[in-house]
């Protein structure tokens, strides 16, 4: 995968963080290493030993024949590791169970941030630990603001009604129809949502045993019965058809019959603010650095009333929802139902998949 942070960025990022001494804080450095790397799977590069444990070991804590700054950059490899590794790295660096006090940590997150902004992205309090802040890295150029919780998807049924609980926290409860959709409640990382990690919460959830084939199988199966329409079907069948097999693993998960936006029926804990128009998305994309990507596929009744004439409300109603998503930083692609119905379908579907793609770096052009 393409990086985004360039290796001028790490180069005068990890300098100035190793200026400042004591990177590993409060832990013992291979501990401190261990939150990042897996020194234990990762082999050794000195033949006396079988693990990058045991050559850290002897190196930096035993002998000291290596400095910081080889271990960092070139051993552990800073210098050309995905971004994910690096942004993890950061995170521990900054994290309180590191760092001796707030005081310190900020002054390592000013440093941090001094040098990602360069690059669009910056360290983010996301959450709190004991009154410490917890950071992730989150990027600064589009994206979404914010962070996903309660991603209601795929109902095969009756569709769901949701109170809101909580305005602040954004905490929701399902009245009714809950038996006819799922929940993916687990913290969705600057990463996006993956397919595989879709599966995992699939066989965790469920108690499902088999290979993650057999497993993503039947998950596929469940979202499918969700899509109502013949174009949304084969919109589904062919990102998987042309996608799953280039990207394996790495594949974003193409999320079906999306309520993200469900107009709350407790409507006094909205405390004023605007409801989105559009309860449902057709399908939802969640990629790294927060971008989220809205494809819809229109059929009539996005644009003509129940006799099939036109209908210009429906259709302002569509485009003033479109508006809010986009201002919101959303992306909003649109296919009309009869693009996948046609002899052509496959060609536009996989060049717009791989377009897509492209542009979001998880294929290189």
């Amino acid at each position: 995968m393409y990086n985004f942070i360039s290796i001028l960025t790490r180069r005068n990022l990890l300098e100035e963080i190793l200026q400042l001494g004591n990177i590993e804080g409060r832990l013992e450095l291979i501990d401190f290493l261990a939150g990042t790397w897996p020194l234990d799977e990762m082999p050794s590069t000195d033949g006396r030993f079988r693990t990058a444990r045991e050559d850290i070991g002897q190196h930096i804590i035993h002998n000291y024949d290596w400095d910081e700054n080889y271990l960092y950059w070139e051993y552990l490899g800073i210098r050309e590791c995905e971004d994910s590794v690096l942004f993890t790295f950061l995170e521990q660096v900054v994290h309180p169970l590191i760092r001796l006090n707030k005081e310190e940590q900020q002054s390592y997150v000013e440093i941090i941030n001094r040098h990602l902004n360069g690059d669009g992205f910056q360290l983010e309090t996301t959450d709190f630990m004991s009154g410490y802040p917890l950071y992730s890295v989150v990027r600064t150029r589009g994206g979404v603001s914010g962070n996903i919780k309660n991603l209601i998807f795929a109902a095969d049924g009756p569709k769901p009604e949701i109170v809101l609980m909580d305005s602040v926290n954004n905490d929701i409860e399902i009245t009714k129809n809950r038996e006819y959709c799922l929940v993916y409640d687990r913290p969705i990382s600057p990463n996006g949502l993956l397919w595989a990690e879709l599966v995992q919460w699939w066989r965790e959830t469920h108690g499902i045993t088999g290979t993650d084939w057999e497993v993503g199988n039947q998950l596929y199966s469940r979202l499918m019965s969700s899509l109502s329409s013949e174009p949304e079907r084969l919109f589904f069948e062919l990102y998987f058809e042309k996608m799953l097999p280039l990207l394996g693993e790495k594949l974003p998960a193409l999320i079906p019959q999306v309520y993200l936006h469900y107009d709350p029926y407790t409507l006094r804990e909205l405390n004023g603010g605007r409801r989105l128009p559009r309860q449902r998305m057709d399908f939802l994309f969640l990629l790294h650095n927060r971008e989220r990507i809205v494809v819809e596929i229109d059929g009539k009744h996005h644009y003509s009333s129940d006799d099939g004439k036109a209908n210009v409300y429906k259709y302002a109603e569509m485009v003033s929802a479109d508006r809010e998503l986009k201002l919101r930083g959303y992306d909003v692609f649109r296919f009309g139902g009869v693009e996948l119905l046609g002899e052509e379908r496959n060609v536009a579907c996989e060049d717009f998949f791989r377009k897509l793609l492209i542009k979001h770096l998880y294929l290189l052009d």
